[in-house]
């Protein structure tokens, strides 16, 4: 259930807000809202029904562990524990299932996500900052603090980023596991992001960088760095952005199918350039600099309204 809110000005001014510093938002705030500002109504925990829990267990130390046949979500142990479990794993189970129908399983077994208990415990286990969604490990992804993903919502596609962030991971894991290993970096993370809806929180998050982003023109192995490093707000969002922009004009050409038959077709073996004439008939290099934008600019767009906010 998404926020209600009494005008779409609010809507779209606290979205562009937390959209613009993060999925994190502010720290402190977040940290010192938690436990205060929710309880769980019955009414709220009753989608479970559809998730064909296998386990659902929670203690007041150790956390709590929720899981089906394709995931096993473990959370910490807070007040709010439940209701961010209950509504984290069908925002997950939705991504899950989208994930496997438009490119494949994300693990051969379960996916199993780790919400950590808060931002230092965050940092510890990823040596990630508060900013950056959550991190791969094989077939676990550590991720930030799911009550935190959870406030935070793209008011385009109605989605936290809970289902937002954790959807773009599973996407990453799937195509890591049809190509081999061997999709390009820039790829994986752009096709993930497309598959996640990811696309207007992508843009919205580049615009408090708008005074350092005058002609970003990344090489493919700056590009490719920036992204795989993942330790810069700002390089990393832009080149997370970029990259996306590369997959749109490749979409502009061919179908998203392609984009995944391109993968396959590098995890049975094909060289880069095989793989590229048979999907995107012409070599790798050639695609590259046929999809390549001017600048992180061009093509950009405005940045995104909501819909509510039209004729407003």
């Amino acid at each position: 259930m998404r926020p209600e809110w009494r005008s779409a000005a609010i809507v779209f001014l606290s979205a562009a807000l937390a959209l613009s510093v993060g999925c994190g938002g502010d720290k402190k705030e977040d940290s010192a809202a938690g436990d205060e500002k929710f309880r769980v109504p019955d009414s709220l925990l009753s989608p479970i029904e559809a998730y064909n829990l296998t386990i659902d267990d929670y203690h007041p130390v150790d956390g709590g562990l929720m899981a089906n046949a394709d995931i096993a979500l473990y959370y910490p142990p807070k007040q709010i524990a439940r209701f961010v479990a209950v509504k984290s794993f069908g925002g997950i189970l939705d991504g899950y299932r989208k994930v496997r129908k438009e490119i494949g399983r994300p693990a051969e077994g379960k996916v199993v996500i780790i919400g950590t208990k808060d931002f230092p415990e965050y940092a510890v286990m990823t040596r990630k900052e508060w900013w950056y969604y959550a991190w791969i490990k094989g077939d676990t992804i550590y991720s930030e603090p799911l009550d935190i993903l959870l406030k935070r919502w793209d008011p385009i596609t109605e989605k936290t980023l809970a289902e937002i962030g954790l959807t773009q991971r599973m996407a990453q894991m799937a195509l890591e596991g049809l190509s081999g290993g061997r999709i390009p970096i820039w790829m994986k993370e752009a096709a993930a992001s497309y598959v996640a809806d990811e696309r207007a929180v992508l843009r919205m998050q580049i615009h408090q960088f708008d005074d350092q982003l005058v002609d970003f023109s990344p090489s493919l192995d700056e590009l490719e760095r920036a992204i795989l490093a993942g330790d810069d707000m700002a390089l990393s969002r832009s080149s997370y952005f970029f990259a996306y922009r590369m997959l749109e004009n490749l979409l502009e050409k061919v179908e998203f199918s392609n984009v995944t038959r391109f993968a396959k077709r590098l995890g049975e073996g094909a060289p880069l350039d095989e793989a590229s004439m048979a999907e995107f008939g012409m070599s790798y290099m050639e695609m590259i600099a046929a999809v390549r934008p001017a600048d992180i600019m061009d093509g950009a767009g405005p940045l995104p309204e909501p819909k509510n906010m039209e004729g407003h």
